[in-house]
C-alpha cells in the first residue's frame, strides 16, 4: 500500500502516492473524507480550488513538471523511474505494463500537469499526488529522518506543513522557469545562425510549455488572494502573512511567464516574417524564369507542329534566328521587370 505516515506533536503526516483502489478504500475506512472528493482525484476531474467543510478542509493545486527526454509513462500518468524511485517496486513489476512509445519530437522536455489534494484536519494532513512531484517526498523523507525536521515542519500544526509544502512546490516553479527562458535564449541565437525545422519545433514546444503553465498558476492566483484575505478562517488566523508570500512567488512567477510568452511570440512571428521573405524569394525567382522561358516555350511549340507556312520554317538559319528572338524576348522581359522594381 502506498501510504506512508509520520507523526509528531499530534500532528500526523499521511503521504500517499499515486492511489489506487486500496489505498483510497483505506482512507474511506478511517477518515471522514467525502468519496467524491477521493473519487475527483482518482479521475482527474478537480480543478484548483480550496473548500472549507466541517471536519476537514481541501486544496487542490496543479504544479507542472518536466518529463525528461524519453521518459515514459506507465497508464496512471506516473512516469516508470518515478514509480520504480517512489513507490520501491522491482522493475519486473512495472515492465509488464503497456508504456506508449512516444516519436522522435516528442521525446523533447514537455511541461505536463501534476495534481496535489491536501486534506488538513485538526491533527492531520494527508497528502494524495501522482509521484511525479518529488518534492512532496523529499519534505516527508526529511520528516521521517530528524526530530529537528518535524520540529521545523510540523510544529505549527497541519496548515503550516500544508504551507510549508505548498511554499517548496510553488518554489520548485522557478527552476522550470529558468529552463523555460534557456531555451528561448537558445532559439534565438540559433535563428540568428540558420533556421530549421528542429527550431521551428522548439519554438511551437515553447509556446505549448508556457501556455500549460499559465493554465496551472492562473486560478491558484485568487485563491491565495482569498486565503491572504483571510477568507477562511479554518486556514487564516497566524497563517494569514505565511499566504501572502506564497502569493507573492505566484505573482512573480506569472509575471516571468508573460514576460517569456511575449518574448517567445516575438520570435516567433519574426521567424515567420523571415521564412515568409524567403519564400517570397523562391516565388519571385522561379516567376522570372518562368516569363524568360515563356517566349521559348511558345516559339519550340510553334515550330515543332507540322504546320506548313511557317515563316523562314525551310531556312537553315531558322534555329539561329529563333534563339536570336527568344534571347531579346527574355531580355526584354528582364528589363521591365527591373523597370518596375521587381526584382
Amino acid at each position: 500500500m502506498n501510504i506512508q505516515t509520520v507523526t509528531h506533536g499530534g500532528i500526523s503526516f499521511v503521504d500517499v502516492v499515486n492511489p489506487g483502489n486500496t489505498e483510497m478504500k483505506y482512507l474511506r475506512n478511517n477518515y471522514d473524507f467525502d468519496s467524491l472528493h477521493l473519487d475527483d482525484f482518482t479521475n482527474k476531474t478537480q480543478v484548483s480550488k480550496v473548500e472549507v467543510y466541517k471536519k476537514y478542509s481541501l486544496i487542490v493545486l496543479d504544479f507542472p513538471y518536466f518529463t525528461k527526454n524519453g521518459e515514459q509513462k506507465t497508464q496512471n500518468g506516473i512516469s516508470k523511474t518515478i514509480a520504480e524511485k517512489i513507490i520501491n517496486v522491482p522493475k519486473a513489476a512495472i515492465a509488464p505494463l503497456p508504456i506508449p512509445q512516444f516519436s522522435g519530437s516528442e521525446k523533447k522536455r514537455r511541461i505536463f500537469t501534476s495534481q496535489v489534494a491536501f486534506f488538513i484536519g485538526k491533527n492531520y494532513l494527508v497528502v494524495l499526488h501522482d509521484g511525479n512531484l518529488t518534492q512532496i517526498d523529499e519534505v516527508f523523507s526529511q520528516c521521517q529522518k530528524t526530530l529537528q525536521n518535524r520540529n521545523k515542519y510540523m510544529s505549527e500544526g497541519a496548515v503550516f506543513l500544508a504551507y510549508k509544502i505548498i511554499d517548496v512546490l510553488v518554489d520548485s516553479c522557478f527552476p522550470i522557469i529558468n529552463d523555460i527562458s534557456s531555451k528561448i535564449d537558445k532559439i534565438d541565437r540559433e535563428l540568428e545562425k540558420f533556421q530549421s525545422k528542429k527550431t521551428i519545433e522548439d519554438i511551437s514546444l515553447t509556446k505549448r510549455n508556457l501556455v500549460f503553465f499559465q493554465t496551472m498558476i492562473k486560478p491558484m492566483r485568487p485563491m491565495f488572494t482569498q486565503l491572504e484575505e483571510g477568507k477562511y478562517s479554518e486556514l487564516n488566523g497566524f497563517m494569514q502573512p505565511y499566504w501572502g508570500n506564497v502569493l507573492d512567488h505566484l505573482i512573480k512567477i506569472w509575471e516571468r511567464l508573460e514576460d517569456n510568452r511575449e518574448l517567445i511570440e516575438g520570435i516567433s512571428m519574426s521567424n515567420e516574417s523571415i521564412l515568409s521573405y524567403k519564400n517570397n524569394e523562391i516565388v519571385k525567382f522561379l516567376t522570372v524564369i518562368t516569363s524568360v522561358a515563356f517566349p521559348f516555350v511558345i516559339i519550340n511549340n510553334l515550330y515543332s507542329m507540322n504546320i506548313v507556312g511557317l515563316p523562314l520554317a525551310q531556312d537553315a538559319m531558322i534555329v539561329w534566328i529563333l534563339f536570336g528572338i527568344i534571347f531579346l524576348s527574355g531580355t526584354g522581359i528582364l528589363i521591365y521587370f527591373k523597370f518596375r522594381d521587381w526584382i
